[in-house]
């Protein structure tokens, strides 16, 4: 078990290889990546079925440039909740749009908010609706001059 108690699975050097090519491109064929790997597709089709039972590949998904979508504005909000809500703010927080991630962490704040917006007048009345959340104590909000990384893969 890992320190936050979840199962930690073993990769294996074909499940490694597997998950670096897939977050490479994850719409390249088995076939390709077979014969790269040198490994029958039916061993890799059983690795990747395997992967995904285990939770450790929860989608597959694109890699999408917000800012060419018109999401020029990136800002980083920090919420102080009321203890009692804190969980059922984040699930509510966590189905609103223009909020790519949540996080629950330990501080001065409770959540940190990842959030893209179209101008700072949809960031304005985003957080002055917020605000008007019972739940809600107060706000701190950071807005990204650049985006120096923003990848959500990491390096296995």
């Amino acid at each position: 078990m890992s320190s936050n108690g979840r199962k930690r699975v073993e990769l294996d050097t074909i499940d490694r290889r597997l998950l670096i090519e897939l977050l490479r491109d994850s719409r390249v064929s088995l076939r390709r990546l077979s014969e790269e790997m040198n490994v029958s597709p039916a061993t890799l089709h059983n690795r990747l079925t395997k992967l995904v039972q285990e939770g450790v590949i929860r989608g597959f998904t694109a890699l999408v440039d917000y800012t060419k979508l018109g999401y020029s504005l990136s800002a980083i909000i920090m919420v102080k909740v009321s203890g009692k809500y804190l969980v059922e703010f984040e699930k509510e927080i966590a189905n609103t749009d223009n909020i790519v991630a949540v996080y629950d962490v330990v501080g001065e704040y409770d959540v940190v908010l990842i959030a893209k917006f179209r101008s700072v007048e949809e960031l304005d009345a985003f957080l002055k609706q917020l605000l008007k959340n019972s739940k809600v104590e107060r706000t701190y909000t950071s807005i990204v001059l650049n985006s120096v990384k923003e990848d959500p893969r990491v390096r296995i």
